[in-house]
């Protein structure tokens, strides 16, 4: 031993003095290192990471995660996990990291605080710290062209969250319709400056404008009101038009203005320039991923692909048109006239399965899925009532369908609602509809929405839509007035 001790100390002493340095810098590391090792890990279990912290969620938001610094006793976690407001969902487990997938859609205009006050480790007894974060959901908004005062003819927002209203288009447009990009931060609509002396000479233009809302992390705030032209109406009217649900696709319906034969669909792209479908423009339906379109033809409907991957286009014989699809796009919601001069409505699966839902001798104007927990299917039908002449017209009135079992509950009548629009929220929680009064005017200022028919008057209603659990007294559930305007649109 002292043999070694003296040949190891004459090593030594050859060694320059830093290399004798590091040599005891690393002996004094490799001891701090088994002293830590022999005594284990004390660091403290904890959520380091949540998915959802401090976002705005909306309603295609799904599934939040939570991960955890160690590997935690999953059991005492899903015990002791609680969200205010109550949220239901399913939980799984990947490792050491939880994932919650929602069984409902939040709620809009609400904040949420999800809390874990104590977690156990899987092994040991040692408890979690407290955890506690905020998410909220994206603001209550809706969109409507007001008719009175400074608002007449122009795309009003209402949030009722910020419990504010923005004018966001000028006063020298007139817009006739609009749709909302999914983000809800623009809304494509068209619009006439009304210098003409007769309509024919107001020509609808195609215009964007921001909305001033962001509910995009990272992304750049955008002034309200910010306009950019689309599409001019110098060789062509630009009739009707949509955005799909993914905000990538635009759809407009354009009739030439030198030959009435040609009015067909185009096809838009990220705002690129159009290209026109080839197809007889007519009412159409986007593919919530925007890559098929559906468009009612005489003897049935015809689906249309708009990218290869889609396949060919395809023919269904025998439907009248389609009304939409689910979230996911894997069903389609259409209407068939039947033989006995009923209409039924059939929900079409992506397998080319098909299920009638429910068969009414009224005509079926639009029918609304609920978003929640896609079990309910709200449609506007019309029924002929006489009037004290005895002269028969058409009267809207409002019902649920219930999908599982097909029950048809009457919600609510519209007794002298004409030209009704119907948007559902998109947290499933309310319907807005329309009131409009038309009459007949040739006067080139006046808001039109169709060929000689000007609004002489106009409301906006809200319905909350009740709880369809079969004990429910339905009569009991009012809809509430607002504000004058038309065409109202919930923010996506």
């Amino acid at each position: 031993m002292v043999s070694f001790a003296k040949r190891l100390f004459s090593v030594l002493a050859r060694l320059s003095r830093f290399d004798r340095l590091m040599l005891a810098t690393i002996a004094i590391l490799s001891v701090s290192i088994a002293i830590v090792l022999g005594q284990g890990d004390h660091s403290i279990l904890q959520v380091k990471d949540f998915s959802w912290d401090s976002r705005i969620v909306s309603s295609t938001d799904e599934e939040f995660s939570l991960q955890f610094n160690r590997p935690v006793d999953q059991a005492s976690v899903e015990e002791n996990l609680t969200i205010d407001p109550p949220l239901p969902g399913t939980v799984s487990w990947a490792g050491n990291q939880l994932f919650y997938t929602l069984a409902e859609r939040p709620i809009y205009g609400r904040n949420y605080q999800i809390q874990l006050q104590s977690a156990k480790q899987s092994y040991g007894n040692a408890h979690s710290e407290p955890f506690v974060a905020l998410f909220t959901t994206r603001d209550r908004a809706f969109v409507y062209i007001g008719i009175s005062g400074e608002e007449r003819g122009r795309l009003v927002l209402l949030n009722n969250t910020q419990q504010q209203k923005l004018i966001l288009t000028p006063p020298d447009l007139v817009v006739t319709d609009y749709d909302i990009y999914p983000d809800g931060n623009k809304i494509v609509f068209s619009a006439y400056e009304p210098t003409g002396r007769t309509q024919q000479e107001n020509r609808q233009r195609l215009y964007t404008v921001t909305t001033g809302l962001n509910f995009q992390p990272g992304t750049e705030d955008q002034k309200a009101g910010r306009l950019k032209l689309l599409l001019d109406a110098k060789d062509y009217d630009n009739v009707k038009f949509a955005v799909s649900e993914n905000g990538n696709t635009l759809i407009v319906q354009r009739k030439n203005r030198r030959n009435q034969t040609d009015d067909s669909l185009w096809v838009m792209t990220d705002e690129s320039t159009p290209r026109p479908l080839g197809i007889p423009g007519g009412e159409f339906v986007i593919a919530p991923d925007g890559k098929t379109i559906t468009v009612a033809q005489q003897g049935g409907i015809l689906i249309e692909p708009l990218v290869a991957e889609t396949g060919g286009r395809r023919f269904l014989p025998g439907y009248e048109k389609s009304l939409g699809f689910s979230a996911d796009g894997s069903q389609q919601f259409v209407i068939k006239d039947n033989s006995d001069f009923t209409r039924s409505l059939y929900r079409l699966e992506r397998n080319g399965k098909s299920e009638e839902l429910f068969k009414t001798v009224n005509p079926i104007v639009t029918c609304e899925l609920e978003p929640r927990q896609e079990k309910v299917i709200y449609c506007l039908k019309t029924d002929l009532v006489a009037d004290e002449l005895g002269k028969y017209q058409e009267e809207p009135y409002l019902s649920a369908i219930d999908l599982t079992t097909g029950i048809d509950a009457p919600l609510l009548a519209l007794p002298n609602y004409r030209d009704v629009k119907m948007s559902m929220s998109a947290d499933g929680v309310a319907l807005l509809f329309d009131q409009v009064i038309v009459s007949n005017v040739d006067d080139p200022q006046a808001i039109t929405i169709r060929p000689n028919k000007a609004i002489a008057d106009g409301r906006l209603w809200l319905f909350t839509l009740p709880e369809l659990d079969g004990e429910t007294e339905l009569s009991e559930f009012l809809p509430e007035e607002l504000n004058p305007g038309f065409n109202p649109k919930w923010l996506p």
